[in-house]
């Protein structure tokens, strides 16, 4: 069933079902997604138990102001974000050893609330799509020399040996595509 649920459905669609309340799509999207916001928790605490606590109140907030989240087109990416501000909050609150009293959690709680995170959240993806939009208009070498900088994360010289040309074109492709992007944002 989930394997039917999942190629029926695009994420834009499965996470439209999600804000609308149907619990099969968002059990669906914690199945498809869970173990990999867990691999991504690890790279920040080795502790699981803190890691799958996250994930619970993550997913539990997402499912309690479903309808007030705006849509989006990657699941996974609006999830690695979340997953990422909530687990650095945890830290960031769990940092001292022992307990804390209520003075002090003031000085240790975080400035920005998980709320107020997910209107950024919103934000970066209005962002993220005129990126996108900007991107699809650089000639196709620039392109490719900024997903493999950026996205892939590739040093010139791999990119170099990627690409066929010699680390001066890599670094004058990504010059050109950065001063584009510059330009037009």
């Amino acid at each position: 069933m989930n394997a039917l649920l999942s190629s029926n459905f695009s994420d834009e669609a499965l996470w439209e079902r999600f804000k609308n309340g149907d619990r099969i799509a968002f059990e669906q999207i914690i199945s498809l997604h869970y173990s990999s916001l867990f691999r991504f928790g690890t790279r920040y605490s080795k502790d699981t138990g803190l890691i799958q606590d996250c994930l619970h109140d993550m997913f539990v907030y997402l499912w309690e102001r479903r309808s007030h989240i705006s849509g989006t087109d990657s699941i996974k990416k609006y999830l690695l974000k979340s997953f990422r501000h909530k687990i650095l909050l945890e830290l960031q609150r769990t940092q001292r050893r022992g307990w804390v009293d209520e003075e002090e959690a003031i000085d240790v709680a975080p400035d920005q609330s998980f709320e107020d995170f997910f209107v950024f959240i919103e934000t970066e993806q209005l962002s993220a799509k005129k990126i996108k939009t900007l991107i699809d208009l650089l000639p196709q070498r620039q392109q490719e020399a900024l997903h493999l900088r950026y996205f892939e994360e590739l040093d010139i010289e791999t990119i170099a040996q990627v690409m066929n040309i010699n680390r001066q074109s890599v670094s004058n492709h990504l010059h050109k595509a950065l001063n584009f992007l510059r330009e037009h944002w």
